[in-house]
């Protein structure tokens, strides 16, 4: 492997090459994994479910709250039975009792999920959602590809890989780099995250979550943290258009070049 290179270093690859690699990685690693949690939902009647990749969900509503139901929501506005499907095929299904308030800055939906089995019954428990999992997969395949071989699936089809910037020869950028870029990517959701604090502690406690999501403090965190990390999207979009290395990768002393065989 032959890097192409400028007067001042290694050419940079762009914004689009490094944004089809990434559609490509996503889809060699999420859409087996979707198949496969399609072909699980059938076979245990819903008790394996998922809400990753290209999805499509369809909510049907009802007019009244099932039998027996006891959820939080009081004087709920919706009753929803919600079909997440890969091609027709079902690959989550869940009833979501709802409830929608005007608070003083926005206003707020407030809802809780109760699993059904694939025929739409309410499920005796809640089964597993291995959307986490399919995650944890997609950050792993980064991690250990880059690090071994600098290259994924999708690098490898637009012709790009990442290197080390001390020592650019064609091999992987080690774990430490590999793991540093992945996760400094992540920076600009931080402030996000933050927001999330107060919902998390207060656990299931709908009416906390309810009076949280529509005080005034909230929806200014929740505004600005949006606008934090679409300025970091966009940042790391311009960095990438203009062929320099977005700052996830200065952190990690990597760097994304075009190569040719």
């Amino acid at each position: 492997m032959t890097f192409r290179s400028e007067s001042e270093g290694l050419l940079r690859a762009g914004f689009w090459r490094r944004l089809a690699a990434f559609v490509i990685d996503a889809a060699c690693v999420l859409l087996p994994l979707q198949i496969l949690v399609a072909v699980l939902f059938a076979l245990t009647g819903g008790y394996i479910q998922s809400n990753f990749g290209v999805t499509r969900t369809n909510c049907t509503s009802l007019s009244a709250l099932p039998a027996g139901l006891q959820t939080q929501i009081t004087n709920p506005t919706h009753v929803q039975d919600c079909r997440t499907s890969l091609l027709g095929f079902d690959t989550s299904r869940v009833l979501v009792v709802s409830r929608v308030e005007s608070g003083e800055v926005s206003t707020t939906t407030v809802s809780e999920s109760f699993w059904l089995d694939a025929e739409g019954q309410l499920a005796v428990q809640a089964g597993y959602n291995v959307t986490w999992g399919a995650l944890l997969a997609l950050l792993a395949y980064f991690v250990v590809l880059e690090a071994i071989y600098g290259r994924t699936i999708g690098k490898t089809a637009m012709r790009i890989r990442a290197i080390r910037v001390a020592s650019p020869e064609p091999r992987g950028v080690g774990w430490g780099r590999a793991l540093a870029r992945r996760f400094a990517w992540q920076i600009g959701g931080i402030p996000f995250i933050l927001t999330q604090i107060p919902i998390v502690m207060a656990g299931n406690n709908l009416e906390a979550i309810a009076s949280i999501l529509n005080s005034p403090a909230y929806s200014v965190a929740a505004i600005v943290s949006a606008i934090i990390m679409a300025a970091w999207l966009a940042w790391l979009a311009i960095s990438m258009a203009r062929k320099r290395d977005p700052v996830y990768d200065r952190i990690a002393g990597t760097a994304v070049v075009r190569a040719s065989p």
